[in-house]
């Protein structure tokens, strides 16, 4: 059973995150020259546990990734095809807890590797407390991540009875903003984990170049990053459409309509990013517009690479990795207005001539 939950839980949980772990991978490994890379991860080490803020900061982020973690498990487990999950409810208490501790030791592996590393220098600093914090914090998370999944399973078939409450008012909401509505309404944790995370990458991309000044270029990197964590959010999007939106294709709406409809969207969606975007270029009006450009470049090209494979996880990260490169390629030669615009205008025409052709089906 074991083995069964680690190749579907474990395993879909790190395919369908992998634009997060590839833009913590370039923020760890890809900004610093390689000659700086000891000197500079000892630095993030020694400020995450030399500090009450630095270790705020380090368990406030461990934190928010389990939070992420069993909201992302609860998912799947309401779905119908995980329901031999339930089959671990039969099985005593301690057996379980042992089970559910094991899978969420390979889901927190990005976190464990942290904390063996955070162990080792509180040892060789000798900060004795910042450890017990260390072992206290990641067990509180692990034993807790496995409690709730137990407690799910074995007692999720005692619902509770919902009250609806009525207020009387009625509004109109127009056809463009269903999709918003059912991410802000069903999907509120995983929009607002994917901001926070978006808001977090573009702000520390931003400090770690804070001697380049307002360079075009660390903003459109600091966007990358925000971009590639909208992934899973793109992908959910498409998804809703799909399954709730897919009789608008016999009404008398235009593909253009359609394409004009999914870039308002996407615009709506990184209004934060937006608005950082502006304060960080210092109101510089070429910047502000390579940025706008780019960030909805990102994002539409991410919802037709999910036409091209045709929902396919596997193949949706090979052209994330493709996509994170070629944007680095444009931005770091001075090529990014050139990029974007041959981007949108390819995907923009793919989308007209294929949106007809391809009937996208969900994998229930």
């Amino acid at each position: 059973m074991l083995r069964l939950l680690i190749k579907s839980l474990a395993r879909e949980f790190y395919q369908q995150h992998a634009g997060f772990f590839l833009v913590g991978l370039y923020v760890l490994f890809g900004v610093v020259e390689p000659s700086q890379l000891i000197g500079y991860h000892k630095a993030l080490l020694l400020a995450g546990i030399s500090s009450p803020l630095g270790m705020a900061i380090v368990f406030a982020s461990w934190f928010l990734y389990s939070v992420k973690v069993h909201f992302f498990i609860k998912q799947k487990l309401a779905l119908a095809q995980y329901n031999f999950i339930n089959e671990i409810g039969t099985l005593d208490r301690h057996t379980q807890l042992k089970l559910w501790l094991t899978l969420y030791s390979v889901i927190l592996l990005p976190i464990i590797i942290y904390v063996f590393v955070l162990i080792g220098i509180s040892v060789y600093s000798h900060s004795f407390i910042s450890l017990i914090c260390i072992l206290i914090v990641y067990s509180a998370l692990a034993f807790g991540l496995s409690f709730l999944s137990y407690q799910s399973v074995t007692f999720g078939f005692l619902k509770q009875e919902k009250k609806q409450i009525n207020s009387g008012i009625k509004t109109k909401r127009s056809f463009f903003s269903w999709p918003l509505y059912y991410l802000f309404n069903e999907q509120t944790l995983m929009l607002l984990m994917c901001k926070v995370l978006s808001l977090v990458f573009f702000k520390s991309i931003l400090w770690m170049f804070a001697d380049v000044g307002n360079d075009t270029r660390v903003l459109l990197v600091a966007l990358l990053a925000s971009v590639l964590c909208h992934a899973v959010l793109v992908f959910t999007l498409l998804k809703f459409e799909i399954v709730y939106l897919n009789f608008c294709k016999s009404l008398p709406v235009s593909v253009y309509k359609r394409l004009y409809r999914w870039l308002l969207i996407f615009a709506i969606i990184l209004i934060p990013e937006w608005m950082l975007l502006i304060i960080s270029s210092g109101y510089n009006l070429y910047s502000i517009t390579n940025g706008f450009l780019f960030g909805l470049t990102g994002l539409f090209f991410l919802l037709v690479i999910l036409y091209i494979v045709k929902l396919n996880m596997d193949n949706y990260l090979k052209w994330l990795l493709f996509f994170f490169f070629a944007s680095m390629w444009s931005i770091l030669g001075h090529h990014y207005l050139l990029f974007s615009i041959g981007l949108l205008s390819c995907c923009t025409i793919y989308y007209l001539i294929n949106f007809n052709r391809i009937d996208l089906k969900v994998e229930e």
